[in-house]
């Protein structure tokens, strides 16, 4: 097989309409007064996703009984900051079965076009639990609509990838 045929194998594969849940996290937030959930929201359902949205406190075991097999990714949005109440980082960074770090390279490069040097302080991550996708990306509307960007593009593929 030459480089070319490997290439081609290797393809991008967006194919499929997924079961998705989009949680946000926040002590504050409700399903009616949530703007960063339903921008994630609307953007992956343009792309053709079922989604199912919750929000939880910000509380690891809370954060990780949002978790079921009845989907086949789920998008954080929220409590990624550097308070002490911010855990949503630390929930699933160190119990990723594969990590993802150009997730959280790009959102940071796409951030830092949008509001400069803070990006540095954003800890959005990704990665895969039991062949599940797993997003996490700051609360504000504009970290939502970056992350919509990146995420609604490549969770096909990712998906895909995790599948076999």
């Amino acid at each position: 097989m030459t480089t070319k045929d490997k290439n081609q194998d290797h393809h991008h594969d967006t194919s499929g309409r997924f079961d998705i849940k989009v949680i946000t996290v926040s002590d504050t937030r409700t399903i009616e007064d949530d703007e960063s959930g339903d921008i994630i929201e609307s953007k992956l359902e343009n792309a053709g996703h079922n989604i199912v949205r919750d929000i939880v406190t910000d509380e690891k075991l809370k954060i990780l009984k949002s978790l079921s097999n009845n989907f086949d990714a789920f998008i954080f949005c929220g409590g990624t900051g550097i308070s002490s109440r911010d855990v949503t980082y630390d929930t699933f960074e160190p119990i990723f079965d594969k990590k993802i770090p150009g997730f959280g390279e790009y959102f940071r490069k796409l951030s830092f076009e949008e509001v400069g040097s803070r990006a540095i302080l954003t800890r959005a991550t990704a990665g895969s639990i039991s062949k599940k996708a797993i997003f996490v990306i700051p609360g504000s509307s504009n970290a939502a609509k970056i992350g919509a960007k990146i995420i609604s593009k490549e969770i096909s593929h990712i998906i895909n990838h995790l599948k076999k």
